[in-house]
């Protein structure tokens, strides 16, 4: 029994295989490269919210005296845990509470106070949709091969 090459069907499959594998690398590199831009926003983000929590931390402990604060009072707050950054923004919270908004010396206090969250809602915003983003397929996977993990926010769950 003789076999005849068929060199048609074989450049044909070839080809196909070529283009699929083409395809293929060039969705990754999309894919990556909007991972990485939805990421660098996210951090540049959060740089921004680290600046506006620690301005925030230092007027208000200024205003109204807390023993609290001194915790925070050295401390570099991009280096802080998640944790410590949200126990941080109730502490402010709950202090800013007792400030006289209405006194003319403290409206320093209240814009930096109204930045803070300002700057707190975009972050949650970039993290939300980061977190959207990183759990549909296909930039899950990639996420995954990325060692990308989910990002917690700010925003109180009421």
């Amino acid at each position: 029994m003789v076999f005849a090459i068929r060199w048609d069907i074989i450049i044909e499959v070839s080809l196909l295989v070529l283009v699929l594998a083409g395809a293929i690398v060039v969705s990754s590199i999309l894919i990556i490269r909007r991972l990485q831009k939805e990421f660098k926003d996210l951090y540049r983000q959060q740089s921004k919210f680290d600046i506006e929590l620690r301005k925030s931390a230092n007027l208000i402990s200024k205003v109204i005296k807390n023993e609290e604060f001194e915790k925070y009072e050295n401390s570099i707050i991009k280096e802080l845990a998640f944790i410590d950054k949200k126990a941080l923004l109730d502490l402010i919270d709950t202090t800013y509470q007792l400030i006289d908004i209405e006194d003319e010396t403290n409206q320093y206090v209240k814009e930096t106070y109204e930045n803070l969250h300002e700057t707190r809602r975009q972050l949650d915003s970039k993290v939300l949709g980061y977190n959207q983003l990183i759990s549909m397929f296909p930039f899950n996977f990639y996420a995954g091969i990325l060692k990308m993990k989910k990002m917690p926010h700010y925003t109180h769950n009421e």
